[in-house]
């Protein structure tokens, strides 16, 4: 019997694990030039962070929490339709309020997040991604607003999906 219901937990651990969607990846490169990039997110949107040193500072705005990250940088996003993960070495995380609107609704047969991105130029990565170089600016939805990366390099991968 304990086996039976420890094959049974097991089964649906792993169903629960495998439904989880793939995320949407963003990988930030450091710049040559010494600036960090700037990763603007609504607190809420921020499942969990990590870091191996964090910095906290005073910022021109007294409304956004900010800090800089450095080493092994990985900030989890709830996007508005599937997880976002960014990674990085070193990054300045701002953390901004929640934007008071209602939430688009999610459309599982249109799978992946609303994107606005610039930059420079564009390589394409294969199928698999895409990298932006030069003054890079994407703009994300999460869900509790819009997220902003501003860097000088950014590996862009979209994830499986919230409906793949």
């Amino acid at each position: 019997m304990k086996n039976f219901l420890a094959g049974v937990v097991l089964c649906g651990a792993t169903t629960l694990v495998s439904a989880q969607p793939e995320p949407e990846t963003f990988v930030i490169h450091t710049d040559h030039n010494g600036r960090v990039a700037t990763v603007m997110i609504p607190i809420s949107a921020v499942s969990n962070f990590s870091a191996d040193a964090a910095e906290a500072f005073a910022g021109s705005d007294p409304r956004v929490e900010s800090m800089r990250l450095s080493g092994d940088v990985r900030i989890q996003v709830i996007g508005q339709r599937q997880p976002i993960q960014i990674t990085a070495d070193k990054v300045v995380l701002q953390l901004t309020a929640d934007e008071k609107h209602s939430a688009a609704p999610i459309d599982a047969h249109h799978a992946g997040t609303a994107i606005r991105s610039r930059s420079s130029e564009s390589v394409l990565a294969g199928s698999d991604g895409q990298t932006f170089l030069g003054n890079v600016s994407f703009t994300v939805d999460t869900v509790a607003g819009a997220m902003q990366i501003r860097a000088d390099r950014v590996e862009h991968r979209p994830g499986a999906g919230a409906g793949a």
